[in-house]
């Protein structure tokens, strides 16, 4: 082999674009072979040698060994760099020429970990370039990774500012940073079988003009989106009530997809609705396209056994088809008198009807809408029993009639048709009576423009209107009950739901600096206004306490990212000490002389390698073992946490 590889090093280092830096580029090498590149099987050709090693002859043509050569070139022996030299001395190299059905070293190959980790990412500008980590376990780690993890540095936030927290109470509205995946399996214990509602607008999968779609590099975008979705619903699944509801907001290019996952995992027939919602407006650039521009977003609720929503009602404007003002409402229905609301108040003004304006018209309606009426159809099973009454008043125009045995108090008979009274299509809204209509499964109604300083807090594309959030949350819940948003943002459900007086779990893993959850529930408790403060009449109070999943790991990372040379060294003891070592690396085979002629970014680069990703969080089994740390007060607000 070694024959092959100088002669086949030498002969590639004759082509200048086959270089950088008079090193050969194996990445764009290995490129070109896989696209049968004519320059290159024309330069392997040439070498007798190395021609009857890359191809062979079939009826005297020959045929290129595509998989041969790339394993070759791909080998760590052929042009190791130092990088890789010293990865593969350590312990983190994996002998390239065993199957992996024959390294016993290697338990289980879980691409993407079923998406349970992601690679620590805790900022929204690293939201697009997000990977997951691709680990092989220790046999230990495949059963414990989704253990229940310890959450330390425990604050409440209240009226009187941030403190350390004294005592978790059961009705404690929580804000936990981590990994949602990890959180939510860690949140079973307390709160399993007790959420009314679940809401989240989870990363899309795919979007061409939204900045927060999921776009990682992989060539399995949507598999991988899939399984980041069903682990977490599937978790997400245990923690609601029996009666609790499942919301799941998703764009254009997401629904048929979700819609079958959650299909999948709640059952077709606990489907409620699939609501569609109006999110902006066709203008400016937008409408530019060859395509139908798209304005709406979609909402799936599911229940989970027995659940249901509530009947929501919008307001609504004025009908003209009440039009008429009952005189003398308050005598015998047999004397009523009435006229058209225009000739009512021409006459009252004593003017020509032709000057009565529509917003006059509208403004007394609404005024006296017990008074105000229409005459409406009258159908199905009160057209049968009504019959003869019907005839007999459409043959006496304008009197008001009764069937003789009508058990209905408020089925009055005028012109062949029901009479119908404007308030009864009055209902609660924002806590006002105004004319309504029953909420239907299309949400045009709540603006999404101007939302931009609700909260005092920004989030660019990705933020949504109090008001949507209002609706999700009367539609699902009473007071008190739980909330759950496990994709929580800038954290608009929580803080809708702290104004509405439900209890809440809020879980995010970026951190939004001055734009964070954190920032934004403290605005309302010191009495925010801006969103649904004025229709809930908010004023201010309450409490929620802050935790973040342990993760020393990450902390690591964070410190390699930002080192300098001199910094370095010490971060390698650092790491050779840690319990996030990776367990397939050898410490006595790590040597720091070896570490020193790397280059500042391949040290970087071996720092973060050294880290074992499937260790990132502490198991709450191992809180008391001394090397973790963790302070008398972590310990005992994780024993409040999980019960014990």
């Amino acid at each position: 082999m070694e024959k092959y590889a100088d002669k086949l090093k030498d002969l590639l280092a004759t082509e200048p674009t086959f270089t950088i830096e008079d090193k050969i580029n194996k990445n764009h090498v290995a490129s070109l072979a896989r696209q049968y590149d004519k320059k290159l099987l024309e330069l392997l050709s040439s070498d007798k040698d190395i021609a009857e090693f890359f191809f062979v002859d079939i009826d005297g043509s020959k045929v290129f060994k595509k998989d041969t050569f790339l394993s070759f070139i791909n080998n760590k022996e052929f042009l190791p760099d130092s990088y890789t030299a010293f990865k593969s001395k350590i312990g983190l190299g994996v002998d390239a020429d065993n199957y992996l059905s024959e390294d016993s070293h290697i338990v289980l190959n879980w691409p993407y970990k079923d998406c349970v980790l992601e690679g620590g990412q805790d900022k929204e500008d690293q939201k697009r370039d997000e990977v997951f980590f691709n680990e092989v376990l220790a046999p230990d780690q495949i059963n414990t990774i989704l253990d229940d993890k310890v959450f330390v540095n425990w604050k409440r936030y209240d009226k009187d500012g941030e403190h350390d927290l004294d005592e978790l109470k059961p009705d404690d509205n929580l804000i936990i940073k981590g990994n949602n995946l990890v959180v939510l399996h860690s949140l079973k214990k307390r709160f399993a079988g007790k959420v009314k509602l679940i809401y989240i607008d989870p990363p899309f999968y795919f979007s061409s003009d939204k900045d927060d779609s999921f776009k990682y590099n992989s060539n399995f975008k949507l598999s991988t989106w899939l399984t980041f979705m069903k682990n977490r619903l599937k978790a997400a699944y245990d923690l609601l009530a029996d009666d609790g509801i499942m919301m799941v907001h998703v764009g254009v290019e997401d629904q048929g997809y979700i819609n079958v996952l959650l299909d999948e995992i709640f059952g077709h027939e606990n489907m409620i609705n699939h609501i569609t919602m109006t999110t902006t407006e066709p203008t400016g650039f937008k409408a530019a396209g060859k395509n139908l521009v798209s304005t709406a977003n979609n909402l799936f609720i599911y229940k989970k056994k027995t659940g249901d929503i509530n009947k929501l009602y919008i307001e609504k404007g004025y009908d003209k088809a009440y039009s008429y003002v009952l005189l003398n409402k308050d005598e015998d229905y047999k004397n009523w008198k009435y006229k058209t609301i225009k000739e009512f108040l021409a006459e009252k003004k004593n003017v020509k009807p032709s000057a009565i304006s529509k917003d006059e018209i509208a403004e007394f309606a609404i005024e006296n809408a017990d008074i105000v009426f229409r005459v409406t159809a009258v159908i199905g099973g009160a057209l049968a029993k009504r019959k003869e009454t019907l005839k007999l008043s459409a043959k006496n125009k304008g009197v008001v009639m009764k069937h003789p045995n009508d058990d209905m108090d408020n089925f009055w008979i005028l012109n062949g048709g029901r009479l119908s009274f404007y308030d009864w299509t009055f209902n609660e809204v924002d806590g006002k009576r105004v004319p309504s209509q029953i909420l239907t499964d299309v949400w045009s109604d709540i603006s999404w423009t101007g939302i931009a300083k609700e909260g005092e807090v920004k989030l660019n594309n990705g933020k949504k209107p109090e008001k949507l959030l209002r609706r999700v949350i009367e539609l699902a819940t009473k007071p008190g009950d739980i909330v759950l948003d496990y994709h929580l943002g800038s954290g608009t459900t929580a803080a809708v739901a702290h104004k509405m007086g439900r209890q809440y779990i809020g879980i995010e893993q970026l951190y939004y600096g001055e734009n964070d959850s954190v920032e934004r529930l403290r605005n309302v408790i010191n009495g925010d206004t801006t969103g649904i403060s004025k229709d809930v009449n908010w004023n201010g109070g309450g409490s929620f306490v802050y935790c973040n999943i342990k993760n020393d790991a990450n902390i690591f990372r964070e410190k390699v990212r930002h080192a300098d040379e001199k910094e370095l060294e010490d971060l390698l003891d650092q790491v050779l000490k840690s319990s996030f070592l990776s367990y397939r690396v050898d410490p006595k085979k790590v040597s720091k002389k070896e570490f020193e002629k790397l280059s500042l970014a391949d040290k970087k680069r071996i720092l973060v390698d050294l880290v074992d990703n499937n260790t990132l969080y502490l198991n709450y089994s191992e809180i008391n073992d001394n090397t973790y740390n963790i302070s008398e007060a972590d310990k005992k607000h994780n024993k409040e946490f999980y019960g014990d």
